[in-house]
């Protein structure tokens, strides 16, 4: 561990003291039993993340992005990792706002507007997002561009190649033949056009590094492909009267299933991917890496579930069935995607070391910085790459 000499309470510590940030005083050194480093005390190891007080490695009742949630929490702001938990609220009542929004469309008849709505919702919160924490640096447009902007071009040409193709069968009653299309072939090739953008910047841009950054960049570049795919799907009823007859209910349950739950279950396949392709190359204890958030693991998540889903589709026809289905697979990818967030982190603390006093972004109480917050164990990495301090790499 470095000597930081007997002033250490310098710098960007005393400022946020100043500014009413509650300092980590007195802190003795102590040996973290799980990695062997020497930390400051408290609960948990900052180098490690493990939870001193208790034991536990795997600290699965303190998430590593929100440590006041358990690690198995379903919510579908674990798409957003980098959001701290006081930043969160206004995300999810805009995406509540969104859903009201479509379902008063669709309760007048309006459902071209709603349809828009609907499928813009995400979409644009995610962007939000991208903004919000500069997961992009110094390259939005690149990021942008490469993520959303690529997938979305990707989705509508896909969509519209493969919508006809399976038209044609499905009317010439081509049975077997469609049913490898909709349930093996549009799925594997839609995953691997959706892991097109990330691929890109993996390749060519080295300096995004932290898993997290590859679970952003998976899961805009499957929210642009999802939504330029739908669009391309419903463009007949955009194109058509603005007040249209049928059942609002039932357009509100389609609408629910393409903008949210489809997006959803896109989004968590592609960020699972990603996240595992970025912590292959960040982790330096490969050895010890958990298994879900593995290549392999994600690989057989990510396409198999695609795969399950598309022969789901074919095969019902009911439409509450499809949407319930679908709704259980989104809640347990979100779960899934939530662990492999979760170990990732733990895994990218071998790498660093003690770093000069700043805020905790989560507790806000100012501590040495580390791969982890000592005080409430919240993941660095994890936070806004605004404003963050630097960490320095171990050799």
């Amino acid at each position: 561990m470095k000597d930081r000499g007997p002033d250490r309470r310098s710098g960007a510590g005393r400022r946020a003291v100043e500014a009413g940030g509650r300092p980590f005083e007195g802190a003795p050194l102590v040996t973290c039993p799980h990695c062997g480093s020497t930390v400051p005390a408290g609960d948990f190891c900052g180098h490690c993340g493990a939870h001193l007080a208790s034991g536990s490695r795997r600290r699965r009742h303190a998430y590593t992005a929100v440590p006041a949630e358990h690690a198995v929490h379903l919510s579908i702001i674990t798409l957003f990792p980098h959001l701290p938990h006081r930043r969160g609220g206004p995300f999810r009542v805009a995406l509540i706002a969104g859903g009201a929004l479509v379902l008063a469309l669709a309760a007048l008849h309006l459902f071209a507007p709603a349809t828009v709505a609907a499928l813009l919702a995400l979409p644009v919160l995610y962007l939000m997002y991208l903004y919000e924490v500069e997961v992009y640096e110094s390259e939005p447009w690149l990021v942008v561009g490469t993520t959303m902007g690529i997938g979305a071009l990707l989705g509508a040409a896909f969509t519209t190649i493969t919508g006809g193709l399976l038209s044609r069968l499905v009317l010439t009653e081509d049975r077997t033949t469609a049913l490898v299309l909709a349930g093996a072939v549009i799925p594997v090739v839609a995953q691997v056009l959706m892991l097109a953008g990330p691929l890109f910047l993996y390749l060519f841009r080295s300096r995004f590094r932290e898993p997290l950054d590859g679970l952003a960049f998976g899961a805009a570049s499957a929210l642009g492909f999802s939504l330029a795919s739908s669009l391309t799907a419903f463009w007949p009823l955009l194109g058509g009267p603005l007040v249209a007859g049928g059942s609002p209910l039932e357009w509100a349950v389609r609408l629910a299933r393409a903008g949210l739950l489809v997006s959803l279950v896109n989004a968590s396949t592609t960020a699972l991917v990603a996240a595992s392709a970025w912590l292959r190359r960040y982790d330096r204890r490969r050895s010890n890496r958990p298994w879900p958030s593995s290549i392999p693991a994600a690989l057989v998540v990510g396409f198999g579930v695609q795969i399950a889903l598309g022969l789901i589709a074919f095969a019902v026809q009911d439409l509450i069935l499809d949407v319930l289905i679908l709704a259980f697979v989104a809640a347990a990818l979100l779960l899934f995607v939530r662990l492999v967030i979760h170990d990732a982190l733990l895994v990218e603390g071998a790498a660093h070391e003690i770093g000069p006093d700043s805020p905790c972004p989560e507790c806000h109480r100012v501590v040495p910085t580390m791969a982890f917050c000592p005080s409430c164990g919240a993941a660095r990495s994890a936070s806004s790459k605004q404003g963050r301090p630097r960490l320095a790499r171990g050799s």
